[in-house]
């Protein structure tokens, strides 16, 4: 019985803790708030979906999805990794951020080249659409 427990229990804990990208660099102090924890991350760290990445003051982050996109945010920036899939077998593709301070740039990985409708890239004052592979973006 204990055994069934404990086994139910890692299944369950893994399931709510999808690891999607890793820390490829980091300058400074820069923080990810994880369900109810806040850990300081260093490289080599993974990201999980539904992590808060929130930069200090001259701070910095590049991180490097499972797909091979890329993320750098500069000082003061606040971003949610709201969805990650990537499932080219099923055919399922959904790419969701959440920016709402800070300066980023993004370099689309395969799914920019899959299912580029499947990015969404959302700011306080819209969402930003992938046409192409790379942008920058500022929110104040």
């Amino acid at each position: 019985m204990k055994k069934t427990i404990l086994l139910l229990f890692l299944f369950l804990s893994s399931l709510s803790s999808k690891e999607v990208a890793i820390v490829k660099s980091l300058k400074g102090v820069v923080e990810v708030k994880r369900e109810k924890n806040t850990l300081i991350l260093k490289q080599g760290d993974k990201l999980q979906e539904h992590d808060l990445i929130t930069t200090k003051t001259n701070s910095s982050i590049g991180i490097i999805f499972d797909d091979g996109t890329r993320l750098s945010l500069g000082s003061k920036s606040i971003i949610k990794i709201k969805k990650f899939i990537v499932e080219p077998a099923k055919k399922e593709y959904n790419f969701d951020l959440n920016m709402t301070k800070g300066k980023a740039s993004f370099s689309s990985g395969k799914i920019g080249k899959l299912s580029p409708e499947s990015v969404k890239f959302h700011i306080p004052e819209g969402v930003i659409s992938i046409r192409g592979t790379k942008f920058l973006v500022e929110v104040n």
